[in-house]
């Protein structure tokens, strides 16, 4: 998915990065200031390059941006090994039950329950916490980034364009901090702990309300990327449009100057082009940057998720119904998770790439 954005946003600037001795691109990055940037990459543990040089390689066409996926995996399996041999340990305990009398069995079962209800809260909080930086991560990139991407914006295609896309980042940022992290990952809360009491009851209260929630979790989500990505549509058919009509204006009216008039035009299209050049490279390192970064923790819970629920697939036939069920509700509520995350992170991704593509306009006047 990263190499498509980075294509779809580069393809049509390319060209301009063949003759480095026609502008000096370091000069055109150095006009930035990354200072921000780079202090909330250190913040959340980037081990790469500086910000500066991420945007350098990235318009040579000279990037590395992969990760120690296998590392992550097993990271993420060693950390859950623990609680995982805790929980199949509570089921054999739980099929051994069955040989004392009820009132014994009764309360030994009580017992468990209680010591598999804490591990499983442990672990969800855990992963909640992880869930939160994750979307915190996704907003504190942007708010960095803003102040370097959209003056470059503005230079390469033109005020208008920047400060409308700047308006829906601004209101993007928003609608992720309100709506996903304090009202979505709350209804999740709400999902485990019905879950939970749904569990250890003797029927199912809140099995109903669990679909709920997770309906309202998924739904908002989609509802969110549908409403963004038609709004990133709708302004990139008016603005961009509107700001390359004056450029063409500006260029025409080069090119009239007697004398040095053809040269002149050719000169700033190809500054046009290279401010292009060096916008589309700030969004694609952004890209890189959100998708590594975020894209660890997240796996992280991916496999968190699959682990419990191969778990609980495993112990459906031998194991006591409440532990199962619990194990599922654990699986469940990090798949919501999961899911508002993925979904955050492609709308943050798709909405760069979104206005790095439309703002490349200039490119055909």
């Amino acid at each position: 998915m990263i190499a498509f954005l980075a294509a779809l946003i580069i393809q049509k600037t390319y060209i301009y990065a063949q003759d480095e001795d026609t502008v000096n691109y370091d000069s055109l990055t150095d006009e930035a200031d990354y200072s921000e940037i780079d202090s909330t990459l250190d913040d959340y543990g980037w081990k790469g390059t500086s910000f500066k040089e991420l945007v350098r390689s990235v318009a040579s066409s000279d990037t590395d941006i992969g990760f120690n996926f296998i590392g992550t995996v097993t990271e993420a399996i060693i950390s859950n090994r623990t609680v995982l041999i805790q929980i199949l340990l509570l089921s054999i305990c739980a099929m051994f039950l069955t040989v004392l009398d009820k009132n014994a069995s009764d309360s030994a079962m009580l017992f468990i329950s209680f010591i598999l209800m804490t591990l499983i809260v442990a672990v969800f909080i855990n992963a909640a916490r992880t869930g939160y930086e994750c979307v915190q991560m996704s907003v504190d990139i942007y708010k960095a980034l803003c102040p370097v991407f959209f003056p470059a914006v503005a230079y390469s295609c033109g005020a208008s364009s920047a400060a409308a896309y700047y308006e829906i980042i601004l209101f993007l940022m928003y609608i992720v901090n309100v709506l996903v992290k304090n009202v979505l990952m709350r209804c999740n809360y709400v999902y485990m702990i019905l879950g939970m009491f749904d569990t250890f009851s003797e029927k199912d209260k809140f099995n109903k309300m669990c679909q709920l929630i997770t309906k309202i979790i998924k739904l908002s989500v989609k509802g969110m990327l549908m409403f963004f990505l038609g709004l990133n549509g709708i302004k990139s058919l008016i603005l961009p449009l509107s700001d390359s009509l004056k450029m063409s204006v500006l260029f025409k009216a080069v090119s009239m100057i007697p004398g040095i008039g053809n040269s002149a035009q050719t000169v700033s299209k190809t500054i046009a082009g290279s401010a292009v050049l060096v916008k589309n490279s700030i969004g694609v390192a952004a890209v890189i940057v959100m998708a590594v970064i975020i894209g660890i923790p997240l796996l992280k819970l991916v496999v968190m998720a699959l682990l419990y629920q191969i778990l609980g697939a495993v112990l459906e036939p031998v194991a006591d119904s409440r532990i199962v069920k619990a194990v599922l509700v654990l699986s469940g509520s990090l798949e919501n998770m999961i899911y508002m995350i993925a979904v955050t992170v492609v709308l943050m991704c798709l909405t760069m790439a979104i206005i790095c593509f439309a703002t490349n306009i200039n490119l055909y006047v």
